[in-house]
């Protein structure tokens, strides 16, 4: 019995019987009928008979495989080597055919290569095989399944034997090693060759990009900013023509500051006036434009006056020296202060054009960032960068340079100038919403291009665009800084304090930053204390008084127009406390155990006991195993992203927190479900440690926390001073903190309080939340077993000593004991911090900020006496009406649909100052902006539904805390002398820590606890930062810069 290919499963050949049952091409002894190649054509007509007639004649409309060759004649069925001759594929779906002559000359090569075979010579000598380098298409409907394979040839034996006896008679090996040392000296000759293409190639390359410098020589691309565009939801497309000019402007001004030389520095001398000298001098007003002339005489009376004759004719008229400026720009650079007159550029048809000079005052000095130019400051309150020969001196200015200036812009250039370098301002990116100051009204504006410490903001409500100085309190959020300084100045604040409440903030939204050092280095770090709001020139005398108010209280500097002002670089974090290395722990209690199908109880945990409080001093992500579970890390079979199981001691596989924590319930087992984390890149078995250190403390809590808290010394051997630890809040004599838990709402849960419908602490939470700054419950506030992934800004509520759960319920947090492990170090720039020993996932409670809880009266006193670093209000209160207040403000709108969201100003408190904006056609403002304390008063309160019920909405003057008493004030955390680990926590203008209120033994807003939790993951060996949020200039005759070295650090604290 012959074997066939074709037989998907049959028996051996009785010769050759094996006794199974398999596919034939498995079988190690078969024979096969012998098959010659000239017989192809009679073996093919043997075909099934039902598909004869169909192939022959499918046969006969095809043509010759051989690409070069195209026969329709005489094809047959081409074997392997016919295919392999001319570089045919050779698929199982299709069979290949060639003419007779094509056969021939593949079957005449095919004989030499045996005969060369036979005669033991290397066939990789014998001749070539002609190169195919054609794609051959077929569209065959049929397959090779209907027709029986028929190379075939016919063994006797073991077909191994057969193989090796083949491989030896024709010295395979010999064939191998001849073959490969001819490839190698093909190699050889090639790579010479390569070689020398190579060199020829880069020759053609050079003598190319010289052919194409020469070709596009003479043109050079231009580069356009094409203009911006508004689309509707209707699809109407509305174009923004101003942002072309913007674009020129920009265009214009970077290519001359390429080319722009400026002169040398050093020191402005005035010289004296001669006859006939060319000069500009003052027309009418400080407002107006100044006219160029020749001085006809000099007037020696008790002041020097100059008689000038102007250009275009006229009375010669008399002006003292400080209404006259040069005709020529300064030979020398301007420094920030000085005097000038600058030449103001217009908008006119979409073209910039220069056009007469105006007095006003240098604000920035050119450097690489403002592209070298000057920012003036006009006396009538617009702002422009100018080039150093638009700007000429003024002859003459006073001491106190302010005092020539025109009084609508006095006062804010007054405090600009006193302030410099240190300046606020709002930092701005394209494409920004922001709240601004228009006509008196505020409307969202949206922020089209900033150039330096200008931003071009676009009013879609009004079709408008206006450059706008980006100090300047026509922006809501450094206007609404101000402002609450001015109230907290108001209230006679005399001391800093942390805000422990965190206000409602939109993501990427506009900030204020500050600037001390080298105003140089960022357009965005150049910043301004104050700036005015936009006013109508009848309303100018009253610009000058709201400015005033706005400003700060601090110890002014002394103006400086000295050519080199001393200035700070900027402050830079330096990391060489934090070099350390990580320690990978080997987890040596792992043990594998395979799971058996069972019902999971407390038996699968009974040889793992553990209680609350033990194995401390370990990462507590590593608890779970040590108690007989194992984490394991795996990867999806077609996907690259990672994922993490937890087996139980019992062997039963969990996949999320869910199945973790049933697991523990059905268990009955003491582990908190937080000791578990399903983040692959969390390390349960990584710590760090530090480099270097000089001097270590074991336990700077003195064995009052659950785990130790060491101190290292990086820096220097000194030791943090001496500190009453202690881990709970300490009320003095005055502070009425009732504990009583009888006043406590509690629940009667028995699963860990996991159904928030019937928990009644979570419902405390839940509620409180209708009356934050979206008005509406929010289902998912709260901790998500037991980490806290968002700030719940209306506090969270957990269970208390009256509450019937268990200590794993998942609503208590923050009165658990600390259980990470943390470190206190010292800092170069910001004394004592504390960092993670280990990995912290995101939510994560860290610790709670504890000290003695003082009256608003006591912390005064005492911050006076012995500091106020430590200092804390308890402000929850005010910050949720706050953050209410401002909500609309944080709302993502339309702003093409925003002209009827304006939002009015009041009119009893107007502020008097003038603008500071670049476009002279833009119409000033007649109202005033109202100050915080007139926007509280119409705003109703909000606050947690505990006392929500004690407020009447239409009451807008009165304040939840006036509810408590006429004399409650922000009670005040010091952990000056009397606290724990989380006073040594330092601030951050980007933290990855953020503060939570949260009531534990009391539900009285007055007196929340403060914790704190990772607002993102973070690595072992990171300091632990917060946003202490100080109002800048709060406190009289304090000062505090920020060294935090954030990428978006604001500058300073206060």
């Amino acid at each position: 019995m012959a074997y066939s290919s074709n037989n998907s499963e049959a028996k051996c050949s009785e010769d050759y019987d094996c006794g199974l049952s398999h596919k034939g091409s498995d079988c190690r002894r078969r024979s096969v009928k012998n098959f010659s190649v000239n017989d192809s054509e009679d073996t093919m007509k043997h075909s099934s008979s039902g598909n004869e007639d169909k192939l022959v004649n499918k046969l006969h409309m095809k043509m010759c495989s051989n690409p070069d060759c195209g026969s329709t004649e005489n094809l047959q069925i081409a074997p392997y080597f016919v295919c392999a001759y001319f570089g045919l594929k050779v698929e199982t779906h299709s069979v290949r055919r060639v003419c007779q002559r094509c056969f021939r000359d593949a079957e005449t090569h095919q004989n030499v290569l045996l005969k060369m075979l036979y005669d033991h010579k290397s066939i990789a000598l014998g001749p070539k095989k002609p190169k195919n380098q054609m794609v051959t298409i077929d569209d065959e409907d049929y397959s090779e399944e209907s027709i029986e394979s028929l190379e075939e040839v016919e063994v006797e034996g073991d077909i191994d034997q057969f193989v090796d006896h083949l491989m030896e008679k024709y010295r395979f090996k010999q064939q191998v090693d001849a073959s490969y040392k001819h490839l190698e000296q093909r190699w050889s000759k090639s790579k010479d060759k390569m070689a020398e293409i190579d060199v020829s190639h880069s020759k053609l390359e050079k003598h190319l990009d010289a052919l194409r410098k020469e070709l596009y020589s003479s043109h050079e691309p231009k580069v356009f900013l094409v203009d911006s565009i508004d689309v509707d939801t209707q699809g109407n497309v509305t174009k923004h023509n101003n942002t072309t000019v913007t674009s020129e402007a920009m265009l214009s001004s970077s290519s001359t500051c390429k080319q722009i030389t400026l002169p040398p520095c050093g020191m402005f001398i005035h010289v004296p006036i001669k006859v006939n000298q060319p000069i500009f001098a003052m027309r009418s007003s400080l407002l107006a434009p100044w006219g160029k002339g020749r001085v006809i005489r000099v007037k020696e009376n008790p002041e020097t006056l100059y008689v000038i004759r102007f250009d275009t004719g006229g009375k010669p008229r008399t002006f003292p020296l400080k209404y006259l400026a040069y005709a020529e720009p300064s030979p020398v650079q301007l420094t920030v202060g000085s005097r000038v007159i600058a030449q103001y550029v217009e908008d006119k048809d979409g073209k910039l054009k220069p056009s007469s000079y105006y007095a006003g005052v240098v604000a920035e000095a050119p450097k690489t960032l403002n592209q070298y130019r000057y920012l003036i400051f006009f006396d009538d309150g617009y702002a422009q960068y100018c080039t150093h020969e638009q700007v000429t001196m003024v002859c003459h200015s006073s001491r106190d340079v302010w005092q020539d200036i025109h009084m609508n812009s006095r006062s804010f250039v007054s405090n600009y100038l006193k302030q410099y370098p240190e300046r606020a301002m709002v930092k701005l990116q394209r494409g920004q919403t922001v709240k601004t100051e228009l006509n008196g009204n505020w409307f969202q504006g949206r922020v089209e291009m900033v150039d330096a410490s200008l931003a071009n903001i676009y009013f879609a409500s009004e079709n408008r665009f206006e450059w706008i100085y980006r100090g300047s309190t026509r922006l809501h959020p450094l206007f609404d800084l101000l402002a609450n300084a001015e109230a907290r100045k108001s209230q006679g604040a005399t001391r800093p304090t942390h805000n422990m409440a965190l206000v409602h903030k939109k993501k990427n939204a506009p900030y204020v930053e500050y600037t001390r050092g080298d105003v140089d280095r960022s357009p965005l770090n150049s910043s301004v204390s104050i700036s005015l709001p936009s006013s109508s020139s009848s309303s100018r005398e009253n610009v000058v008084r709201a400015v005033a108010r706005k400003s700060t209280s601090k110890i002014l500097k002394p103006l400086s127009v000295s050519p080199s002002i001393s200035l700070r670089g900027d402050d830079v974090t330096v990391n060489a406390e934090h070099k350390g290395r990580f320690r990978a722990r080997p987890n040596e209690t792992y043990q594998h155990v395979d799971f058996e199908p069972h019902q999971c109880s407390s038996k699968c945990v009974e040889d793992y006991p553990y209680a609350d409080g033990d194995k401390k001093n370990l990462n507590p992500l590593s608890i779970p195993m040590s108690c007989g579970w194992s984490r394991e890390v795996t990867k999806q079979r077609h996907g690259e992203r990672l994922s993490i199981i937890y087996r139980a001691p019992c062997g039963r596989r969990m996949r999320n927190m869910d199945e973790v924590h049933r697991y523990l319930r059905l268990t009955e087992s003491q582990l908190g479900v937080d000791l578990f984390c399903f983040d692959n890149f969390v390390h349960c078995f990584t710590e760090f440690e530090p480099e270097v250190v000089y001097s270590k403390i074991n336990d700077i809590t003195y064995g009052k926390e659950n785990v130790r808290v060491s101190c290292v010394n990086s820096i220097d051997r000194s030791n943090p001073e001496y500190v009453e630890y202690s881990t709970e809040r300490i009320p003095r004599e005055d502070v009425n903190l009732n504990l009583d838990p009888n006043f406590l709402v509690c629940c009667d849960c028995t699963d860990d309080c996991q159904n928030k419908e019937k928990c009644q602490c979570w419902q405390l939470t839940l509620t409180a939340t209708s009356w934050g700054p979206s008005g509406k419950i929010d289902p998912n506030a709260g901790y998500q077993y037991r980490r806290l992934m968002q700030n719940v800004v209306t506090g969270v509520y957990e269970c208390n000593s009256r509450c019937s759960c268990r200590k794993t319920c998942i609503n208590r947090v923050a009165q658990r004991p600390l259980h990470l492990r943390l470190q206190l170090f010292r800092t170069e720039r910001r004394g004592w911090g504390i960092r993670c020993l280990d990995d912290i996932p995101k939510g994560q409670f860290i610790c709670v900020y504890a000290g003695q809880l003082l009256t608003e009266q006591e912390a005064n006193v005492d911050g006076k006496q012995f500091g106020d670093e430590y200092l804390a209000e308890l402000d929850l209160i005010e910050s949720i009406e706050q953050a209410k207040d401002g909500y609309e403000s944080e709302v993502d709108i339309d702003i093409d649909y925003c002209s009827d969201i304006s939002q009015s100003s009041s009119s009893g408190n107007s502020v008097d100052s003038s603008d500071i904006s670049e476009s002279k056609s833009s119409v000033p403002a007649e109202n005033g902006i109202n100050d915080s304390a007139c926007r509280e008063a119409i705003s109703p309160p909000s606050l947690p539904s505990t006392v929500a019920s004690l407020i009447k909405k239409d009451d807008c003057q009165k304040k939840t805390r006036e509810l408590y008493g006429p004399n409650e004030h922000c009670y005040v955390m010091d952990a000056k002398s009397t606290g724990n680990i989380g006073r040594y926590l330092n601030h951050c203008c980007k933290p990855n820590v953020f503060v939570q209120n949260v009531f534990v033994d009391t539900q009285d807003l007055r007196f929340p606890w403060v914790g704190f939790f990772a607002h993102a993951f973070i690595r072992a060996g990171t300091e632990l930062t917060w946003d202490y949020s100080y109002q800048v200039d709060s406190v009289p005759d304090k000062k505090l810069f920020c060294h935090c070295g954030a990428k978006e650090c604001r500058g300073r604290l206060l």
